[in-house]
């Protein structure tokens, strides 16, 4: 399985998703012999099918919160790829709140059926790394009124990746993200709203100029981002930063290996 990342949706509100223009279906990151389905939401399972990705051949699926944003699908993904809970097959990672009842009025969205279907359920926990298949997974705490959700730090023998969630800058993300190649962001707001769970543009910004990957691609954007120009938007955010910038749409793919320079340097210092 060639390394690949796939935007099955960039839906990053309720408002967006209203419109039935977008998606919010997660993100595919396949790696060697591990399909990594990562917040599948609403939509995943019609856009994995637009995108020609085998959910049965998915071996870990990854909720960061327990929004319907982020967690809407997992349990039909998690259907599909168990063949209706006869095959327990791989993993699930989920924050605290999208497997157990922390109130009594929130209920977990990820049922206790498919929590079971699996080899294995984890709770993601700050710091946590989780080896599977040549796969390092690790939890990155961040700043959301859901005290347990999580970004995400992936690292593969080619390639290295951080998913920021949805969250607003804290410094402790810059450090979690300091090593990785490329930086998936959630991009809803345009402006800081304090009322408001996610990043803005100068939030992102200033994670970006601190991390300074090969590649930053937004994600999640709110209906606020939708109203700017997103190639203008995007130019913006490159002059600002010097770093590479791309925009995701629904179905948008890349071969995350072309931008791994640090592994390549190390590859090559062996030499």
């Amino acid at each position: 399985m060639p390394s690949q990342i796939i935007f099955l949706g960039t839906a990053g509100d309720s408002f967006v998703l209203s419109k039935q223009e977008m998606f919010a279906g997660g993100i595919i990151i396949q790696a060697e012999n591990t399909q990594i389905h990562l917040n599948p939401g609403p939509g995943a399972l019609v856009a994995a099918a637009l995108a020609r990705i085998d959910i049965r051949k998915t071996s870990a699926v990854i909720v960061t919160d327990n929004t319907l944003l982020h967690s809407h699908d997992t349990n039909v993904i998690i259907d599909i790829m168990t063949s209706g809970c006869f095959d327990a097959k791989g993993l699930l990672l989920g924050a605290k709140t999208a497997l157990t009842q922390e109130k009594q009025e929130i209920l977990p969205r990820i049922a206790k059926e498919y929590q079971n279907a699996v080899e294995k359920t984890i709770v993601l926990q700050e710091e946590i790394r989780i080896n599977y298949n040549d796969v390092q997974i690790e939890a990155v705490k961040i700043k959301n009124t859901d005290k347990s959700a999580v970004g995400i730090k992936i690292i593969t023998p080619l390639f290295s990746l951080g998913y920021t969630g949805n969250t607003k800058y804290t410094t402790k993300l810059h450090e979690a993200f300091a090593d990785v190649e490329v930086l998936i962001v959630e991009l809803p707001l345009r402006h800081e709203e304090k009322k408001e769970e996610g990043l803005c543009v100068e939030e992102a910004e200033k994670l970006i100029r601190e991390v300074k990957p090969q590649l930053v691609v937004l994600t999640g954007f709110g209906i606020s981002i939708l109203k700017e120009d997103i190639l203008e938007l995007t130019r913006e955010i490159n002059r600002k930063t010097n770093v590479q910038i791309v925009a995701a749409k629904q179905g948008f793919s890349f071969d995350p290996t072309n931008y791994a320079v640090k592994l390549r340097q190390k590859r090559l210092q062996t030499f």
